[in-house]
């Protein structure tokens, strides 16, 4: 139900956001639709909040409140989230919310062309149950890809050629999946006991927890891919050898592609992106990275992971440019300096991994300090 609402009116902003941009003068910037992209965009985020993110900000709101004062004399009120507790998340609220928030903006930037008013009533149908169908698509429901409008409406009959991809891609995902991922698993479950378990332990379970999310991921894409490409629809790769990447940046171009891109296009370049001097980029950077961190998750471990991403994606980029002002022209790295960047960028991302796969911040501390051998 929750979707289906969703889907009626994003699809009715959408159609209103188009008409009033072909009637307003192209001459000064219309109002209404930019008015009504915010108020879909309100709703959707909205939506997501309430069901995912009540708890958590009414938990942080009373630690913050623990923090200050107290001047009064009455005990504090009980969390808004008692309201909210007995419901459940609905699943796959962040993916089809961030597909809504896609439409609604490239509808607004006029990337995606709605039907007039005027067209024939067969064609407006036939443009709602498209719409429709990339809203409820199931093989992306649940987990991405995260897809865009413009890509999905050039779905058509599956050719053979698609049956034999899609099966073959579908193996693949399950050969990844049950073959691997839960072949690791079991070691990975080490970080959530890091007192029961040695230095040594707890840094093979953090290069365990590192397979199996790619390989658990990754499956589950190749799966999504395959089944989209049975029905004669292709959608969005999400993974690039990632841990291969020389760099953090390449990291995030080569790792869940279609959220990286969908951050950059609708959530960074809005902030600025690359615009103005490099403290305004590396906010940017940071603020970004720790909304895809909360978007993982309603829980700090989930934030602090996302800062982790953002200050090493802030200090990469003023290295690159204190590096580019000091290497020559044309010189390319050595062969074991190309080496050295892909190991160090792969163990940043590694250390990463134990504050999203603990269950706490201090339980993922506790982890680093043992692995250091700061902490006994």
């Amino acid at each position: 139900l929750i979707i289906v609402g969703l889907l009626l009116s994003v699809f009715g902003l959408a159609q209103a956001i188009a008409r009033t941009s072909r009637t307003s003068p192209t001459a000064q910037t219309p109002p209404w639709p930019r008015l009504l992209t915010g108020l879909g965009i309100a709703l959707c985020v909205g939506v997501l909040a309430y069901f995912k993110y009540a708890g958590f900000l009414a938990q942080a709101a009373r630690e913050l409140v623990a923090l200050l004062p107290h001047r009064a004399t009455a005990p504090p009120a009980e969390p808004t989230a008692a309201a909210v507790r007995g419901l459940a998340v609905p699943l796959g609220i962040s993916f089809f919310t961030f597909e809504f928030v896609h439409f609604l903006v490239d509808v607004y930037r006029r990337q995606i062309s709605p039907l007039p008013a005027d067209a024939p009533p067969r064609q407006r149908c036939a443009e709602f149950v498209h719409f429709a169908a990339f809203a409820l698509f199931f093989p992306t429901l649940l987990a991405g890809p995260i897809k865009r409008y413009q890509t999905f409406a050039e779905g058509g009959p599956a050719s053979r050629e698609d049956l034999a991809y899609g099966l073959g891609r579908m193996l693949i995902g399950l050969c990844k999946k049950l073959i691997l991922a839960d072949s690791v698993a079991p070691f990975a479950l080490r970080l959530w006991v890091p007192d029961q378990t040695s230095p040594l332990g707890l840094w093979l379970a953090m290069y365990a927890y590192a397979a199996q999310i790619y390989f658990d991921f990754s499956g589950y894409s190749d799966l999504a891919i395959g089944a989209a490409r049975l029905l004669g629809y292709r959608v969005p790769e999400n993974f690039d050898w990632p841990y291969l990447a020389p760099d953090l940046p390449t990291f995030w171009r080569r790792w869940h592609i279609s959220l990286s891109s969908w951050i950059r296009d609708y959530l960074y370049i809005p902030l600025g992106g690359n615009r103005g001097g490099s403290p305004r980029v590396s906010v940017n950077l940071i603020v970004v990275m720790a909304l895809c961190g909360l978007w993982h998750g309603p829980a700090w471990h989930f934030v602090v992971w996302g800062l982790w991403h953002g200050l090493g994606l802030a200090v990469t980029r003023l290295w690159r440019g204190g590096e580019r002002r000091t290497t020559a022209p044309g010189v390319a790295p050595s062969r074991l300096r190309a080496i050295a960047a892909r190991l160090a960028t792969f163990h940043f991302v590694c250390f990463g991994w134990l504050w999203f796969a603990a269950p706490s911040v201090e339980i993922a501390l506790r982890c680093l300090l043992r692995m250091l051998r700061l902490a006994p």
